[in-house]
Formats: structure tokens, sequence, C-alpha cells
């Protein structure tokens, strides 16, 4: 394990090399809950969560069945079932944004659908050149208020159990969903146990699973997830670190071991990461740091890592605590917006959220 070592450097000689600043407090988005916010660019606002739907064109079929479900935290579940098909339904789950009129959903980084503001309420299927779908036919999905669908499909994610209370973290989404302890269950739970070294470790799962909205008696309602069918496990392995989408942002810790996100929010510079190449760099939240990173598949490690001196009283206990992730850090995953680092038994050490650089 490489060790941290913080050489004693001017803070202005530091300054020089990396862009000090501060990061903006931000949500953990992994609790997909009924949380009510606004989104809002040029005229178009979604508040809350909210269901479309619409009966469009189908080629080969009376119709396609498409029920839209965005959610506050920036999630969308979409379900497409051809009518008169056998297995003819289809389900897909990602990030929403609004651009303008546009409502663009992010499958993947090279996959996504765009639709328009209609003046109902609702929204308009774009073509296959974004542009709005000019058709006698209908090709609307209005709104429905709030009325989720359920969701079946194969997901991967990064699954835990500890005090009866397990969980997965999808990959795409970077959600965490509760997991229902139906029969089927028990097959997983004794396939984790097996494979798992210490209790709450976290393990690449691969499975068929139901998604279904529910209001439990304690905490909000959410999405709780069903195993159907698992599928495979995957020890040692993450989501994946791929280099493209980690390099070139800015990432803005929000999850910590030894403490909860009022402590991160509270602090006047939000520790955050950065890197190039093989060049990390960022904030402790006190003082600037850099130096080497190396990721390789679901593998990260770290050279020594350079700072400066300050000290800051508020900040210590946080500031020694990140610096600890540079020694104990082995496996990286991209999840969602969140790039998560864990420990050599797959205990999750620290998560940071993504934010663009300005250039």
């Amino acid at each position: 394990m490489s060790q941290t070592l913080r050489y004693s450097l001017s803070s202005c000689v530091l300054a020089a090399i990396l862009m000090s600043g501060c990061s903006s407090s931000a949500t953990d988005a992994t609790q997909e809950t009924g949380q009510e916010t606004v989104r809002t660019s040029g005229t178009t606002t979604i508040s809350g969560n909210q269901s479309f739907f619409g009966i469009l064109p189908c080629a080969d079929c009376p119709g396609i069945e498409t029920q839209l479900d965005l959610l506050a935290n920036g999630t969308y579940f979409l379900t497409q079932t051809h009518q008169d098909r056998p297995d003819g339904t289809y389900n897909r789950m990602g990030r929403w944004e609004i651009e303008g009129d546009r409502l663009v959903l992010h499958h993947s980084n090279q996959e996504h659908l765009i639709y328009f503001a209609n003046q109902t309420g609702g929204w308009l299927q774009a073509d296959t050149l974004g542009n709005p779908i000019v058709s006698q036919l209908n090709y609307n999905l209005e709104p429905k208020g709030w009325q989720p669908a359920q969701i079946s499909k194969e997901i991967e994610g990064m699954l835990t159990y500890m005090a009866d209370a397990p969980s997965i973290v999808e990959c795409q989404t970077g959600l965490r969903f509760p997991i229902v302890m139906t029969p089927e269950w028990l097959e997983v739970e004794r396939t984790y146990l097996a494979a798992s070294t210490v209790g709450g470790s976290y393990l690449h799962t691969q499975a068929d699973v139901t998604l279904t909205w529910e209001t439990p008696e304690e905490g909000p309602a959410r999405h709780h997830l069903r195993f159907k069918d698992l599928k495979r496990i995957l020890p040692a392995t993450t989501c994946g670190s791929p280099v493209a989408e980690l390099e070139h942002h800015e990432w803005d810790i929000v999850e910590l071991d030894g403490f909860i996100a009022a402590d991160l929010e509270a602090m006047l510079v939000r520790p955050y990461v950065r890197f190039s190449g093989q060049q990390l760099s960022g904030h402790t939240g006190c003082n600037v740091m850099a130096g080497p990173i190396q990721l390789e598949g679901s593998n990260i490690s770290f050279g020594p890592m350079a700072s400066t001196r300050m000290f800051c009283q508020d900040a210590a206990a946080i500031e020694g605590r990140f610096l600890q992730l540079f020694e104990e850090a082995v496996y990286s995953s991209l999840e969602g917006q969140h790039w998560t680092w864990y420990d050599e038994d797959m205990k999750r050490l620290a998560s940071f959220e993504r934010k663009p650089l300005d250039y």
C-alpha cells in the first residue's frame, strides 16, 4: 500500500499548481426518495416526482404504451410495452436534465432520448435528428400525476448486507435501493455471506429484479427492490472506473467513513479531488494537495501526496480521515454521478459527486 507523505510546501507554490475553490453542498444521490425539488431551465419547470403516459405509434404493432417516471432527484424510469406482443415490455433507467425546452434522458454516455415540452405540460418525442416530430399521429406523453410503474429488468450493482438491512447501489444511476427480503432473497443472502470477507462489505452483483414504489412503515416512499433471479456475483470487482468519465471533473466528497453528511455540509470548503493523466489534485478542506494516481480496471492506488501545512481546527478531523483514504483505498467504482472508493475488504470508504470543471 502506498504511504501518504505530506511535504512542507508553501501555500503559494501549491496554489500555482492547483486550482483551489469552494465546493457546493450536495445531497446524497444514492438515497432515492420523494424529495420535492424544482428544476427549471428557460420556461420549463419540473417540480417533484411526476409521471407521464401515452400510446405512441408502432410500425408492427397496434401501439407502444409508454410511461415515463421522472424523479425529483434527477433519475428516470421509462417503460415501453408493445401491444399484442408477448414479452414486449422494455425498461430503461438513467438520469434526466432540462435543456431549454428539451427534456434529455441519458441512458448512458453515448445513448440518450429527447423530448420537447408541449402545451399541456407533457412531452413531445423528438425524431432521430433531435427535432420535434410533426405528425397527425400521437407522439405525446401527457402528465398523470405521480403513478410510478413497476419496473422489471436486469441490473448490476454493489450489494451490501448488515443488520438485516440489505441494499444495492445500482451502477448506472448510483441509486441505493432497499431490498425486500422475499424467498428469492435467501439464495442471494447465502451467496453474499459465502463470498464476503467481513460484515457490511460490498459485492458486485448482476440479477433480474423488480422495482416497486412503496411507502414503508418507517422512512420515505421510494422504490424497493425484489430479486427474481441471481445472474452472478463478481468478487473483487466494482462498477468499473472508466478513466474517460472520471478525468477533467471536480469530485466533491459527499460521503466519508466516520462522518455524517451534515459534517461535510458544514465545512467552508468541501474536500474534493480531480485528476488528469496520472496526476491527482484537490483540497482536503484545509489544504491543497497533489500526487500521483493510478487507475487500472477496478483498482486504484496513489503515490506520495504533497500538501500545504496550514492548520484548521474546525476541519482537522475530516482532513485527517480524508488523507487516510490514500493509504486505504484499493478499489474504485463509478456509480452514476458518484465516484466511490473501497478498501481491500470492499468496505465503503468515501463517495464523491461529479461536478463539471469551469474552464
